[in-house]
């Protein structure tokens, strides 16, 4: 038993110093022996990064004259992208899956009563949900972002009118990425 886990140790030390010599010698690697010159090839790859700031908490206040709660919150995003790509960011749930309202501005979905478990419906709507370069011609839903300082979006919260006090509670789930996008589409 003992020789043959020397033997597998030995066989695995062997493959990693090959592995490490591969490594070791320049691909392709042109050679000249006399004077003169000689080009070659030099790329980067560059990758998009971007940063996404979401509230830890949103608070509602409660407003008298209207019997609603309602509050606002900030999303910012900052980062440094390619051309042709943006980062979108979109409030999706909130205690349940929002539906979406007319034309996407804006989203309904319910916070839940502590005591009462009754859903409480409420409105979150978004001013800015994509971040990307602005193009040439001003297309609003977009804005330049910046590679280091935030450039913020508000969104608001507004529920119905309340039926009963309690404490009422909810969580907004935002889903962001990178997106590849054309300008003329």
């Amino acid at each position: 038993m003992k020789k043959n886990w020397m033997k597998k140790g030995m066989t695995a030390i062997l493959l990693a110093a090959a592995a490490m010599l591969a490594f070791a010698v320049p691909a392709m690697a042109e050679e000249y022996s006399t004077d003169g010159t000689a080009e070659c090839s030099v790329a980067a790859r560059v990758v998009s990064t971007y940063t996404v700031s979401i509230p830890a908490a949103v608070s509602l206040d409660y407003d008298r004259e209207s019997g609603t709660v309602g509050g606002s919150y900030r999303i910012g995003v900052k980062g440094d992208l390619l051309p042709d790509q943006m980062v979108q960011v979109v409030p999706v749930q909130l205690t349940e899956t929002l539906a979406s309202g007319t034309g996407g501005e804006y989203y309904r979905g319910v916070l839940m009563g502590e005591k009462s478990g009754r859903a409480l419906p409420v409105t979150v709507t978004q001013q800015v949900t994509v971040t990307g370069m602005e193009p040439s011609w001003g297309e609003e839903r977009f804005t330049r972002i910046s590679a280091s300082d935030f450039v913020y979006a508000d969104g608001m919260i507004v529920s119905e009118k309340l039926e009963e006090a309690d404490t009422y509670s909810g969580t907004l789930v935002f889903e962001f990425g990178l997106e590849e996008y054309e300008w003329w589409q």
